[in-house]
């Protein structure tokens, strides 16, 4: 029954035309005596029902949005418990009245018993965990063949539909290219100028790249989650799946944090955001806006703004558990 279901979901989809989200909109901001223009892409978020799919996923998500998933029976995807595009791709599946498993590694007690953030988003919206072992889940990442057979055993159907970890795959790029031609009228007036993105796997600072190209602007990646090479790595490696174009963004010397630890400089520069206006997660953007801090010229300076601030609560709360928030700061 639901599988029919899904099928009539998807003809009645392929049937209405798909209108893109409205442009997000391009703001000015004043950061340590500098002007830095800042594209609001947490604004910017899927229509209709899908309006929580918002920021930085919405832009990656909207590929698949459209074209949706095919004969697939069911949806998997991978990565950590509080992930920005766990309960995003939840979000979407539900749309399309499909299954989705996620692949994590093994839940902490304390959430397991007081659920929260983007897990807590993702299980409400009927997303369903795939726990593994630390060996089994690096297996996963890298052993398609092994992975294919563990998701057909879960789902218990054979067609499941994979959406790479944080939705870095060519489905992105759709999305990416409407923000790319988004700039190009938003900085019009702005010659020269230097976009900086936050960069996790890479995904946006590539497509965009590709699609700002011919553009007089340049992109800039501020690695977040791993070294330069890595990031590189992982950019060419998804270049080369999505037509091997090689056009890349420049990637900056990043500060030396530890992807998602409490740290005290991270804290000071997301109050130092927040007392300009500028409400951000503090995962992500802290350290990419400090990047673009510490290696700013003259030339008129854009920010993507990613979205993310979904999770800043449960992220206030490790900073808490860290001794470095007080009960009182977090309320």
């Amino acid at each position: 029954m639901r599988m029919a279901i899904a099928a009539l979901a998807t003809a009645a989809r392929a049937a209405a035309p798909i209108k893109a989200p409205p442009a997000s909109p391009l703001q000015p901001f004043t950061v340590r005596g500098r002007s830095i223009l800042v594209k609001r892409d947490d604004r910017y978020a899927l229509p209709g029902a899908l309006s929580g799919v918002a920021g930085n996923k919405a832009r990656k998500l909207y590929g698949l949005y459209k074209r949706g998933f095919g004969d697939a029976k069911a949806v998997a995807s991978l990565g950590g418990h509080q992930s920005n595009a766990f309960p995003c791709i939840a979000a979407l599946c539900r749309a399309f009245d499909l299954p989705f498993y996620f692949v994590c590694k093994p839940v902490p007690r304390w959430l397991r018993q007081n659920p929260a953030g983007n897990y807590a988003r993702a299980l409400a919206l009927g997303a369903e965990l795939v726990p593994l072992k630390p060996d089994d889940y690096r297996r996963c990442v890298a052993d398609e063949k092994w992975r294919s057979q563990l998701l057909k055993d879960v789902a218990g159907v054979s067609q499941v539909a994979w959406v790479p970890q944080g939705a870095a795959s060519r489905d992105a790029e759709a999305g990416v290219a409407m923000l790319a031609a988004e700039l190009v009228e938003d900085l019009k007036e702005y010659a020269n100028a230097r976009v900086v993105v936050p960069a996790g796997t890479g995904t946006t600072a590539l497509f965009l790249a590709r699609h700002l190209r011919d553009a007089d602007i340049e992109v800039c990646a501020a690695p977040c989650a791993t070294s330069s090479v890595e990031l590189k790595r992982q950019m060419t490696v998804l270049d080369d799946a999505s037509g091997a174009i090689g056009a890349f963004p420049t990637i900056l010397q990043a500060p030396p944090y530890r992807f998602g630890a409490p740290d005290e400089r991270v804290l000071a520069t997301w109050r130092e955001l927040a007392a300009s206006g500028l409400h951000v997660d503090l995962v992500y953007a802290p350290a990419a806006f400090e990047t673009l801090l510490q290696t700013v010229d003259d030339r008129p300076q854009c920010y993507v703004h990613c979205g993310g601030n979904a999770g800043v609560a449960t992220q206030l709360n490790r900073y808490r558990h860290a001794g470095l928030l007080g009960v009182k700061e977090i309320e």
